[in-house]
Parts: C-alpha cells; structure tokens; sequence
C-alpha cells in the first residue's frame, strides 16, 4: 500500500510538471518513454545521451531531470548519459504517460489577449494545453513577440495573476481554464526599472533569466544589477533569498569558474560590513577585544563572541591570550582562528566525517552554531580588518581599504594574508549553510562520498547500488525506510522501519536516507550557522562562492605540497647573517623523513598550520638572533619571521626547530 501511494503522488507531479512544458518537449518527453515501452528488453532506448542538443533542452525543463531520475533513469559511470537500469520497474512510467496523453485538438476557441490599448485575437483548438496559448502569444507580431518566459498574464476584474485562480495553471488546457480574455504585461519592462532602482528580488530576477533572448541581449546589465543587489541585500539575507541569488549567480556568475574566482572575492569583500567600520574620534578604528583561555579555547572565545551586540563583530579584532604578554598585530589574531578550528573536533557540538571534516552532532544546541558562524564570518573579513587598523584610517569604504592594503607607497605588493581556520567543513553541511540542498540521488552520492575515506567507502554512494538488484548485493530484505541515529530508530516515511526495501523502491530509500543524513539531521545547526556567519560578514561569500571554494577560503590546504614549499623558499626574504641556516632550514623542510613536519613549521612561524589556496600574497623572512646551538629559534608570527641563532649544522639546526616546534613557543615575540 505504502508503494503505490508514492507511486500516486509521484506520477501526479510528474504529469503537472511535463504538461505545463512547450508542446515539443512533452512530445519528446512522451516518445523518450514510449520507446522503453514498447521496446523493454533493447538497451538503446535505455540511455540518453547528454551531449545530444534536444536531449539537453528537454532536461533543461523545469522538473525534467528529477522527473527522469523518479522514474528510475541514473547517471551513467561516465557521467554523459542517462540511464535506466533493466531491473527498473515500468509501472510509474506507464502510468505517467497514461496522465500526459495529448488530448485531440477539439473546437476551436476565440480569445481576447490584451496589451496596454492593444486588443489582439487568437484562436486556438480548445484542448491547447497552456504553454500552446504562451506559444501563440510569443508568435504573435501584433503582441510585441514577447518571448514566453517574460510573459505574465492577468485575468478577472480588478486585474490578478493568472496562477493566483489557477495555481496549476501552466498544466491545464484553454477549455479547462474556461476564460475568453486575458491581460498580458512584458515582465521585462518591470523588471528594468525596479534593477535600476535596486529594489527588485532574486526571485524575480531569476525568473527573467529563464528566458535566454533577454539573458543574452542584457548580460552585462543584468550582472552588474545583480552584484548591486547583492551588496544592497547581504546583510539581510534569509535561506529563501539566498537560495534565490545562489540561482541568479549560478546562471551571471558561476560558482567554482576558476577564471572569475578573484572578481568574485573582491565583490564579496566589497559587500562585506567593514566597509563601515566604527572609528573613533582620533580616526582610529574602535576594537573588539576578544581574551581567550588556551586550555579552554572553545568555550571562551563562544562565550564572547555569542553575546556580542552585532556592531561588536564589525569593529576591529584585537585577540590576546590570557596569561600572555603578546599584543595582536595579527600573529595571535591568526593563532586564534588556527586553533579554533583545531578546537572544534574536540568537542561533543561536532563530530568528523571518515575524511576528517566537521560536521555537527546530532541534537547539539542551535546558539553554540550561531557563535562557530559568527568566529568562521569572522575569519572571511578580519584579514582586511588588520591590514586597516595599520595603513588606513581615514578611509570610508571596504573598496578603498582594499586599494590600499594591496599596494604600499612604492607601488609594491603587501602581505594580506588569510585568517585560516584550522579544520574544514563538511561538504554537505557547507551546502546547506548556503541554502544551496543537494536533492538528486547522482548529488547525494557525491556529497557523501565526498566526505568517506578512500580506504573504506560507503556502499551507498557507489555505482554498483543504482545498477545491481538487492540479492546480488546482499541485502535483499535487510533494508527498511528507517535508519539508526544514536541508538534510536528514525522512519523516513510513516511507519518506515515496518516498510522493506525492494528493487522497485531502491532508489527512493537512497534518496529518502541520504537526504535525512546530510541535509535533513544538519538544516538546523545550518541555519543557525549561516545566521552567525551573517552576522559577521554578511551573505556574500555564501551566495558567490562555491562549496568547494568556501571550504577552501575557510580553511586552506591541510598540507604543505612540494608545490606550496616552493613557492614559500620563493617567497623568503633572507638576511646575509642567516644565508647558510636558511638554506639549510629548507633543506630540511625538503627531506622527505621531515615532510610531515611542514605544517607545525609553518604554524611556529606563520601562527596557522593551514597553506592558503591563493598564496600570491605570502611572504616569509629569516632573520638573525643572538646565541649559538643551545638556543631554539623564535619566530614573529605577525611578520612570518623566524629568527635563527648561529647554528653551526643542519643537524642542530632540525633538532631545536623540531623542539620549538613541539613546544608552541612561536608566540615568544608577536
């Protein structure tokens, strides 16, 4: 009983969704399925190739891809078709194309469309389905051709949207919606003035993108309106915006493009609050003082940093240790960020993923992820923060800071350097503070083998489950719509742990536990996460960077590559005193019986163990210091300067670099 409910409602979305398509891609949909029907043994029909142009059009169908996929159609193992399985049932498809039968064209009916003064007639077969009137509409000259994605059409007296008496609408034939007239409004001409006036939504903003003749003629306006909204909106941006803006950039500006990563970092920073720091009557910036305990790092810094008014979190971060004498020029300041991260896997609030990232616990308090958003927000803008508090004082806007800290008065680079935390984000988790939920079963399985260790994969997120029956696998009869979480039985369905899983419904347990798993157990601490970051450093870093990107500009790379140790002897200033011990100290950090010893080295020297992606920016000095073989090396983290004594060998050299190293005492001078 439970199968055949799923099956109702299921093949019911379908319908509406395919019929409310243009004509030619329903007829496509239609003959796709139809094929398989009448030909169900021949593997031919079974797959669709995605380079195929009219295949790619009918996917980009609004609900066309989950449609496939509820139908039993999955990814290929190359990824460049789709495919249905042979062990897939046919019922749902032979039902779906039952419900989007095309009907015979019937009467013909006589219609009044308005536009402005403009009266125009057209007369269409009474068994048009919608998207046939939206059709005649775009064809007609006397109309204006307004392509069907901008259209809007009104009906009764006043004047309403269509879709607010007819919420299917777009599904429905002309005899079914019985109306002889309608008013039609361009939704473009709108949509300029309110772009202009910086007052329209992403939502509506992302509806006149679906029409490709308006994205291509008006690109380069409709971005530089969408970077305008954003930096209007960032700071008060709730899921369901983000969610929408996440969709405009997705089609102006892309996540993940390697090519626009840098213009994308430089909008975010420009949308970012520290474009208003708080100043004080001298000009100088007023500073949030923020005193952590080492031994309770965690705990200390969420106690501040969770209650602080949010005008606390847009002034200038001065971070002191408790206990230490070290004042912040941004060596603590970057220690703090480091070990913050390192913190949080100690701690009941998360837990590690099998590849070692953070992920919240199950049932853990909403404000402690508000805080932990607030310390990662922080972490995006605070780096721009310190490079003010020294070179810019009178300077009003983020833009300007920017123009300044990048260039000294000589017209040189200058170190900006990121505040890394040192532990990543899950890749899912990060997917849901972006409002951004994965929901096919092909980004599911990405998402969770994204986090899996390559020495013990999870059998969920392989190839083989989609493609295999349930007692080649072995686990025919094993599986039920429930899953365990700490000890207790969750249903994923009413009554879940009583419904076994079956070949038929495979994928919809896939889709069902994977969801609960990555997405549904993590919304919560999500939001609240999101909310914190937000306060911090608004919503753009969310809304134009991709996961991948975000995880990175959190956190860096957990290691130093034989790559990232070039670049770092590149980038070293050495002093002549210290040419022998500085060769030497690379050579070190080059032998392959002390590699993993990189990341402490940078960490006693730098304040952070985690290597920035974009390092263009780093810079490391050696310099001298008094004393022979029987001192240990000091290092000035805000600088990234280590200081060598006189070592008379690399042996001794490696031995108390080591020693320092193990001991933490890179704080010694800041």
């Amino acid at each position: 009983m439970a199968d055949v409910i799923m099956e109702d409602s299921r093949s019911e979305k379908l319908m509406l969704d395919a019929k409310a398509w243009p004509l030619e891609s329903l007829q496509l949909f239609r003959k796709l399925l139809q094929n398989v029907m009448d030909n169900p043994y021949d593997a031919k029909f079974r797959k669709l190739k995605l380079t195929n142009a009219r295949i790619g059009a009918l996917l980009a169908e609004s609900g066309a891809r989950n449609a496939f996929e509820a139908l039993g159609w999955i990814m290929s193992s190359t990824g460049d078709a789709l495919e249905l399985p042979a062990t897939a049932s046919l019922d749902l498809t032979a039902a779906v194309l039952r419900g989007t039968e095309l009907q015979p064209p019937g009467e013909p009916v006589a219609l009044t469309v308005l536009r402005g003064a403009l009266k125009s007639k057209l007369e269409l077969p009474c068994n048009t389905l919608f998207s046939g009137l939206a059709a005649a509409i775009e064809q007609s000259e006397s109309l204006g051709r307004i392509p069907r994605k901008r259209q809007r059409l009104l009906v009764g007296v006043p004047p309403k949207p269509l879709q607010e008496s007819f919420p299917n609408f777009a599904s429905m034939t002309i005899s079914e919606l019985g109306l002889k007239a309608f008013k039609l409004e361009d939704t473009w001409e709108e949509m300029v003035a309110d772009l202009r006036a910086v007052r329209a939504s992403f939502s509506s903003l992302a509806s006149v993108l679906a029409c490709k003749k308006t994205l291509q003629d008006n690109y380069e306006f409709l971005l530089d309106s969408a970077k305008a909204l954003l930096k209007a909106r960032a700071m008060a941006m709730d899921a369901s915006e983000l969610f929408d803006a996440r969709s405009v950039f997705r089609i102006l500006w892309p996540p993940g493009d390697s090519s626009t990563k840098d213009a994308r970092l430089a909008h975010c920073a420009v949308c970012t609050p520290l474009a208003a720091l708080a100043k004080a009557e001298d000009g100088s910036p007023i500073q949030f003082a923020l005193r952590v305990e080492r031994a309770n790092l965690f705990q200390s810094a969420l106690e501040q940093i969770g209650q602080a008014p949010v005008s606390d979190l847009r002034k200038s971060l001065q971070v002191t240790f408790v206990g230490e004498a070290a004042e912040d020029a941004g060596g603590p300041r970057r220690e703090f960020f480091n070990d913050f991260g390192r913190a949080c896997g100690d701690e009941k609030v998360w837990q590690r993923t099998p590849a070692g990232s953070l992920t919240p616990a199950p049932d853990a308090p909403a404000d402690v992820f508000r805080a932990c958003g607030r310390i990662f927000g922080l972490a995006l803008c605070q780096a721009e923060n310190a490079a003010q508090e020294q070179r810019v004082r009178e300077n009003a806007t983020l833009q300007e800071l920017l123009a300044a800290v990048t260039q000294d008065d000589d017209n040189q680079e200058q170190q900006l350097q990121q505040l890394l935390v040192g532990a990543t984000l899950a890749r899912p988790f990060l997917r849901c503070i972006q409002a951004d939920i994965p929901e096919s079963v092909e980004e599911l399985q990405a998402e969770l083998n994204a986090e899996q260790s390559e020495s013990a994969p999870d059998f969920r997120g392989s190839s083989a489950f989609l493609t295999s029956n349930l007692k080649d696998l072995g686990l025919e009869g094993q599986l039920t719509f429930s899953r365990e979480v700490q000890g207790s039985i969750v249903d994923l369905t009413v009554g879940g742990r009583s419904i076994v899983v079956t070949d038929t419904t495979k994928l919809d347990w896939l889709r069902a536990v994977l969801r609960h798993e990555l997405v549904d157990a993590t919304q919560h601490a999500a939001s609240s996460f999101r909310h914190g970051v937000c306060d911090a450093a608004g919503a753009a870093y969310l809304a134009l960077l991709s996961a991948d990107e975000l995880q990175k500009e959190w956190s860096g790379l957990s290691h130093v590559s034989d790559d990232a140790l070039r670049i770092w002897q590149e980038r070293s200033n050495v002093n002549p005193a210290r040419k022998q011990q500085a060769a030497w100290f690379f050579e070190i950090l080059w032998d392959e019986q002390t590699r993993d010893a990189r990341p402490s080295v940078l960490k006693f020297t730098t304040g952070s163990d985690r290597w920035p992606t974009d390092p263009k920016t780093f810079t490391f000095y050696v310099e001298p210091m008094d004393g022979g073989d029987d001192l240990l090396p000091r290092a000035m983290t805000c600088g990234n300067m280590l200081q060598l004594p006189s070592y008379t060998s690399k042996e001794r050299l490696q031995s108390q670099l080591l020693k320092a190293c193990d001991m933490g005492l890179s704080m010694q001078l800041v």
